[in-house]
C-alpha cells in the first residue's frame, strides 16, 4: 500500500451543487485528492451509493476510501451495512469480507489481534496473546504494543488468495497503515479498503485533517433531515450496549445524544459541564434513562463509555452537523448571560453560568423558580442565594443540583427563624440523587452527630471539590445508600472523632479524599463491602493505610503526593506503612510522587499484574517490601532512586487456592529475625523471591546492578506450587541430621540390581565413609536459587531483556537445586548463555527432571564455572550429557574453567552417555577429588576429550596421559556400557579408593604412582573379581599394575540364576 500522505483540502460547495476541490499548504496539483460528494438521504442510498466505488477495478480506481458520512453522522452505521449486509454485486465481486472494528482503540496490537480474530486464525491469536504475556513481564505499556512481525506475515499470506473488501472502523488518533497488519498492499490482489474515523458520536473537526492521501475521499451531501442521521449514530451506540446485556433503546440513546450536543452548543464554550464525570448522571436525573435502581445507572455507564467525550469535555472545534442538527428544546436550557432569565415551565435541565464578562456574582430569588416545577437537574455557576432557604426549594423533581462559586446571601422578605434553622435546604439534600459542589461552603443543619437517624436515603453521588455540605463534621454512614463519594480539598475536615464515619456503608463503591492534607488516620472501611476504587492523592497528613481498614473488595487504589499545589509540596508526607494485603481484586495501583518516611509497603494477596514504582521520586526509608500469593503479579517497575536501607523484599507470584491467609509465610519472619536481630550494623536487603516463571527475573535487576537497592543475600525459589517454599537443600532435606549416605539411599535406587548381597545402605555407608563432603555444604549459600515443579525453559522467542536477565542471574547465583520440573530441558539453553557463564555457583543439586536433556549448554569460549565445587544429578531419564560440546574446538587456553570442582556425584541417569568434555582451558583434572557414578546405563565415557586437546596430551603430556593430580575417590556402580573413564589415559598420583560394581565393559584404570608399592599405599579397589581379572595394564613403567593395588572381592556378588531353561 502507498504510504498515506496528509493534504487538507477544502470543499467549497456552489450553488448548482458542483464542489471544488482545493489543496492547503501550497501542495501540487498532482497530490490534490479526489474529493466526491454522494447523493444520499439514508443508511440504505448511502451503501448504493458508494458500491460502485468498491466495485470499480479500472486502472486508476482507488484502492483506498475514506467516507466521512454527513458531516461526520452516520459513517459507522453505513460501513457496519456494508460489511453486515453487502449488496449482491459486492459479494459476487469480493471473495472476503472482512470488517474491523476498533473504535475503541487500545493498541496496535489489539488491532492486530481484531484482525485475526475476525479471519479465525486462532494459532495466530494464541501467539499475539503469547506475546502479550511476554510484554506483560517485559513491563511494555498497553498502549504502546506494536503489532508481531511473524503474524503480519501469516495474516499477508492467507489473504493475498482472496479478493478482499477491507471495512475498518479508525479509532485512533492518527492514520493507521494497515499493512503492517497483513493487508495486502498490491493493486492487482484486488484488495479494497473502506475506513473512516467517525463513529460514536465522533465530531471533532480537526480528525479530517488527519485523513492522510486516501485516494479518494467520499461524503455525504447536506440536504436531508439531520436529526434521522443522529438516530443512525445513536443506534449505532445502543447496539454495543446490548452486546454487554444492557438494553438501551435506539430512542433513548438518540434523546441522551440530543441532550449532550444541545447543552453543548448552548453553553457556548462558557460552562464546563464535565460530562465525563456527570454525563450518565444528567441522563438519569433528567428522566430520559428512568428509575432509580442500580441497573437504570448501569445501563447510563454503559452509554457514556460507548460515547466519545473528550471533544465535548475539552470544547474542541466540532463539525458543522452540530450547527445543521434541531437542537431547539424547552427541556434543557443553558443560561450564558448575566443575568436569569425567565426559563420555560416545561424544563428539566438548567444550567446558569453568568457571562464572564460580569464583575459580580448573580442574585437569585425565590420567584426565579416558582414556575419550574418540572426541573430535575440545576446547575449554578457564580449565584449568590440563601443557603439555608434556597431559591429552588419549590422545585420538587430536582435530582441533580450542582453549585460552584456560589455565595450565602440573606433575602428580603424571608423569615428569620427559616435563616437560622436550614430545614429547607435539608429537604432539598434529601430530595436529591446526585450533589456537585465546587468551591462552595454550603453548610446544610443536618440533625446532631448523637442521633444516628439516617440524613438521606435517596443520594446516590455526592462530589465536593474545594468546599464542603457540613458545619462541623459528618458521618457519611448516615447517606446508606452512597456509591460515589469525591470530598476533594474540602476546606473544612469533615472527620468524627471516632473514626467509623464509613462503617456499614455496603453500597460505597467509589472514595476520592484527594487534597485532605489534614486526615492523620483512615477511617476504617471495611464496612464498605462494596468499596472498588480509593483515592488519598495529596493526604500527606495520613500516618498510614490499611490492611484492617480495607475491604477485599478494592480494585483501584491510588496515593499521589506530587500535586501542583505549591503549599501540598512544602508539607511533609507522613506516611510510614501503606498495606493492602488481602484486597483480592485489587489490580490498579498507583503510588507516585515523595516517600521520605514510608518505612512498609504490603501488597499481599492482591491481583496486581504490573507494579509501576517507577513514579516514587523519593523513598529512602522504605525497609520492608511485601508481594506474597500475587499470583497475577508479571512484572515491577522499580523507583529510580536509592533504596540503600531496605533490608527485607519478599515476593510470591506463584497461585494459591484456599482462604487467603494474610500472614506473613514462615519463611519471610525468619528472615526479617535474621536481618534485624543478627545483621543490624551490615547495610544489605535480603531478598526471598518466588515465582512461577523464569522471565519474571527481568524484574529484579538490582540483584546483579546493586544501582539502587544492595542485595547481598537473596534466595529466588522458581516454581509453580505454593508448598515448595524455595528451600530446596535447606536443613530440612539436607540438614545436620540427613548425612550424604542417606542422601544416597533417599534418591531411591533400582531393586532389581544384579548384586543381592550389597545394599543401599552399605554403598551409602560406604560413600558416606569415604566422602570429603559434609551436609553443610548442601545448605543455601547467600545467593540461592531453586528450581522446581511448573518450570519450563525460557525459548529463544522470549524478549532479549528476558533472557539477559536469566544469564545475569545465573552468573551470580552461589547454590543452585533444579528439582521436579516435568518440562526443562536445559539448565542453561544456548540463547541464555553470556561470555561467562555460572562463574558464580559453588555448589549445584540438578534431580527429578524426566525432560532433561544437556543439564548445561555452554560453549567455553571464556570462563565458566570458575567457583563450582560440588555437582549432583538424579534422576534425570532422559539426560544425555551434564555439560554439553564446545560449538567451537578452538578454545582459549587462556581461560581456565571448572577451577575448583572437587566433586562429581551422579545418580540414575540411564541415557546418560557422557558427563564432560576435556578440553585446553578445562582445568578440572586438577582439581577433581571424588568422581560417583550410580546406575546410569547407557554412559560409555564420563569424559571426553576434544581432538585437539587429545593430540595436546599425546604431544606433551608425560607419558602420554591426562593427569588427575588430585583423584582420591572413584566409585562406579551399575555402568554395563561404561568403556572408558576418560578418553585419554588418566594418571591419577592421589588415588585412594575405588569401589565399582556393573561395569563389565570396562577394561582400565586410572594409572598411579609407582613408589605406591616401595610406600606400602596401594589404592584400595573394591570390585567383583571376574571382573578384576580382565583388566588390562601398560606396566609399572606406566604407573599402570596389579601390584599398585590392593582389591578385595565379595564372596557372593552376583544374583543366582537357574542352570537349565524349565519347560511346561
Amino acid at each position: 500500500m502507498a504510504a498515506l500522505r496528509a493534504v487538507m483540502v477544502v470543499t467549497v460547495a456552489l450553488r448548482d451543487s458542483t464542489t471544488l476541490d482545493a489543496p492547503c499548504g501550497g501542495q501540487e496539483l498532482g497530490e490534490w485528492w479526489r474529493h466526491h460528494e454522494i447523493r444520499a438521504v439514508d443508511v440504505k442510498t448511502a451503501v448504493q451509493q458508494i458500491s460502485p466505488y468498491l466495485e470499480d477495478t479500472s486502472n486508476d480506481a482507488p484502492q483506498f476510501i475514506y467516507f466521512d458520512g454527513w458531516l461526520g453522522l452516520g459513517a459507522s452505521a453505513v460501513l457496519r451495512a456494508i460489511a453486515e449486509q453487502p449488496p449482491r454485486s459486492l459479494r459476487e465481486k469480493f471473495d472476503r469480507i472482512i470488517h474491523i472494528d476498533c473504535w475503541m482503540w487500545k493498541s496496535r496490537r489489539a488491532l492486530q489481534r481484531v484482525i485475526a480474530d475476525e479471519l479465525k486464525l486462532t494459532q495466530q491469536v494464541v501467539a499475539i496473546d503469547a506475546q502479550d504475556e511476554e510484554d506483560d513481564f517485559s513491563g511494555v505499556d498497553h498502549g504502546s504494543r506494536a503489532v508481531v512481525r511473524d503474524i503480519t506475515g501469516v495474516i499477508g499470506r492467507y489473504l493475498v488468495q482472496y479478493r478482499c473488501l477491507v471495512i475498518f472502523h479508525n479509532g485512533s488518533e492518527d492514520v493507521v497503515d494497515l499493512t503492517d497488519f497483513g493487508i495486502p498492499a498490491l493493486k492487482f490482489l484486488g484488495t479494497k479498503v473502506l475506513w473512516t474515523f467517525r463513529g460514536r458520536l465522533r465530531l471533532n473537526n480537526r480528525i479530517y485533517n488527519k485523513v492522510e492521501a486516501s485516494h479518494l475521499f467520499l461524503h455525504a451531501d447536506h440536504y436531508m433531515n439531520w436529526n434521522a442521521n443522529l438516530a443512525e449514530e445513536a443506534r449505532e451506540i445502543s447496539l454495543y450496549t446490548y452486546k454487554l446485556g444492557l438494553g438501551v433503546t435506539p430512542k433513548i440513546a438518540t434523546e441522551c445524544c440530543l441532550y449532550l450536543l444541545s447543552l453543548n452548543n448552548q453553553g457556548k464554550k462558557m460552562i464546563d459541564y464535565n460530562w465525563a464525570t456527570h454525563a450518565s448522571c444528567y441522563w438519569v436525573c433528567d428522566g430520559i434513562i428512568g428509575g432509580q435502581d442500580n441497573q437504570t445507572w448501569e445501563v447510563a455507564h454503559a452509554l457514556q463509555q460507548h460515547i466519545r467525550l473528550e471533544d465535548y469535555s475539552s470544547n474542541a472545534e466540532l463539525m458543522g452537523s452540530v450547527g445543521m442538527l434541531d437542537l431547539s428544546s424547552k427541556q434543557w436550557i443553558s443560561i450564558t448571560e448575566s443575568y436569569f432569565k425567565e426559563v420555560p415551565p416545561e424544563a428539566t435541565t438548567l444550567f446558569f453560568a453568568p457571562n464572564k464578562s460580569s464583575p459580580q456574582v448573580v442574585p437569585l430569588t425565590s420567584d426565579k423558580f416558582r414556575k419550574v416545577d418540572q426541573l430535575r437537574v440545576l446547575k449554578l455557576y457564580g449565584c449568590t442565594f440563601s443557603f439555608s432557604s434556597p431559591p429552588f426549594h419549590c422545585c420538587r423533581s430536582l435530582r441533580f443540583l450542582g453549585l460552584d462559586r456560589c455565595m450565602d446571601g440573606l433575602q428580603h422578605g424571608e423569615e428569620e427563624e427559616e435563616e437560622k434553622t436550614g430545614e429547607r435546604a435539608v429537604e432539598i439534600f434529601q430530595r436529591l440523587w446526585v450533589l456537585d459542589v465546587c468551591h462552595t461552603d454550603w453548610p446544610l443543619a443536618f440533625p446532631p452527630e448523637t442521633e444516628e437517624q439516617v440524613v438521606a436515603t435517596d443520594i446516590r453521588e455526592v462530589h465536593i471539590t474545594n468546599g464542603r455540605i457540613w458545619t462541623s463534621n459528618l458521618a457519611w454512614r448516615r447517606l446508606p445508600n452512597l456509591h460515589k463519594l469525591q470530598v476533594v480539598e474540602p476546606t473544612n475536615p469533615w472527620e468524627t472523632e471516632r473514626r467509623d464515619e464509613f462503617m456499614a456503608m455496603v453500597n460505597l463503591e467509589l472514595l476520592d479524599l484527594s487534597g485532605n492534607s489534614t486526615i492523620q488516620v483512615l477511617p476504617s472501611l471495611s464496612g464498605a463491602t462494596s468499596l472498588k476504587t480509593l483515592i488519598l492523592d495529596g493526604c500527606v497528613g495520613l500516618e498510614h493505610v490499611g490492611p484492617q481498614q480495607l475491604p477485599p473488595s478494592l480494585e483501584s487504589f491510588s496515593l499521589n503526593t506530587a500535586g501542583e499545589d505549591e503549599d501540598l509540596k512544602k508539607k511533609n508526607v507522613e506516611i510510614s506503612y501503606i498495606s493492602l494485603a488481602g484486597c483480592v481484586r485489587l489490580a490498579n495501583f498507583i503510588l507516585r510522587g515523595s516517600l521520605p518516611n514510608l518505612e512498609e509497603l504490603d501488597l499481599s494477596h492482591t491481583a496486581i499484574k504490573i507494579l509501576d514504582l517507577g513514579a516514587i521520586v523519593k523513598v529512602k526509608n522504605l525497609q520492608r517490601l511485601f508481594l506474597m500469593g500475587c499470583g497475577q503479579l508479571r512484572s515491577i517497575s522499580w523507583p529510580k532512586t536509592e533504596m540503600y536501607k531496605l533490608r527485607l523484599l519478599c515476593i510470591d507470584t506463584r497461585a494459591r487456592g484456599g482462604e487467603v491467609d494474610n500472614r506473613k509465610p514462615a519463611w519471610s519472619r525468619d528472615c526479617s529475625l535474621m536481618v534485624y536481630q543478627h545483621d543490624e550494623v551490615k547495610e544489605y536487603c535480603h531478598a526471598s523471591v518466588a515465582v512461577a516463571d523464569m522471565r519474571f527475573l527481568q524484574s529484579l535487576e538490582f540483584l546483579w546492578t546493586r544501582e539502587t537497592i544492595r542485595c547481598d543475600k537473596w534466595n529466588l525459589c522458581l516454581s509453580s506450587t505454593s508448598d515448595d517454599d524455595g528451600r530446596g537443600c535447606h536443613k530440612e532435606k539436607m540438614g545436620s541430621h540427613y548425612s550424604t549416605g542417606q542422601l544416597a539411599a533417599a534418591l531411591s535406587l533400582p531393586k532389581s540390581l544384579t548384586y543381592h548381597d550389597i545394599s543401599t545402605e552399605q554403598i551409602s555407608a560406604k560413600i558416606d565413609i569415604s566422602s570429603s563432603s559434609s551436609s553443610a555444604q548442601f545448605l543455601p549459600l547467600d545467593l540461592h536459587m531453586d528450581i522446581g515443579e511448573g518450570i519450563s525453559d525460557v525459548t529463544d522467542k522470549s524478549s532479549t531483556r528476558a533472557r539477559d536477565a536469566i544469564r545475569e542471574v545465573m552468573d551470580s547465583v552461589e547454590s543452585l537445586h533444579v528439582h521436579d520440573s516435568s518440562s526443562i530441558t536445559s539448565v542453561d539453553p544456548e540463547h541464555t548463555s553470556g561470555t561467562y557463564i555460572m562463574n558464580g555457583l559453588k555448589w549445584c543439586c540438578v534431580e527429578r527432571c524426566p525432560k532433561l536433556d544437556t543439564v548445561f549448554a555452554t560453549d567455553y569460549y571464556r570462563i565458566c564455572f570458575y567457583q563450582l565445587k560440588i555437582f549432583w544429578a538424579a534422576h534425570l531419564l532422559m539426560a544425555r550429557s551434564i555439560w554439553s560440546r564446545p560449538r567451537n574446538p578452538r578454545l582459549d587456553s587462556g581461560y581456565f574453567s571448572f577451577t575448583r570442582l572437587r566433586t562429581i556425584r551422579l545418580h540414575y541417569c540411564p541415557r546418560l552417555r557422557y558427563v564432560l568434555p576435556m578440553a585446553p582451558n578445562n582445568t578440572l583434572s586438577e582439581v577433581l577429588e571424588t568422581l560417583h557414578i550410580h546406575c546410569c546405563g547407557d554412559l560409555k565415557q564420563v569424559f571426553l576429550v576434544e581432538q585437539e586437546f587429545l593430540e595436546e596430551i599425546a604431544a606433551r603430556h608425560e607419558k602420554g596421559m591426562l593427569e588427575f593430580s588430585n583423584l582420591k575417590s572413584l566409585y562406579l556402580y551399575e555402568l554395563p556400557n561404561l568403556q572408558q573413564i576418560c578418553e585419554a589415559k588418566m594418571f591419577a598420583p592421589k588415588l585412594e579408593t575405588i569401589y565399582i560394581r556393573g561395569c563389565w565393559g570396562l577394561r582400565r584404570l586410572p594409572a598411579t604412582d609407582s613408589r605406591r608399592r616401595e610406600d606400602g599405599r596401594p589404592v584400595a579397589v573394591d570390585c567383583e573379581k571376574d571382573w578384576w581379572d580382565k583388566l588390562e595394564w601398560d606396566g609399572m613403567e606406566s604407573g599402570d599394575h596389579p601390584s599398585l593395588f590392593q582389591p578385595s572381592h565379595s564372596k557372593y556378588y552376583k544374583r543366582r540364576h537357574l542352570r537349565s531353561t524349565v519347560l511346561r
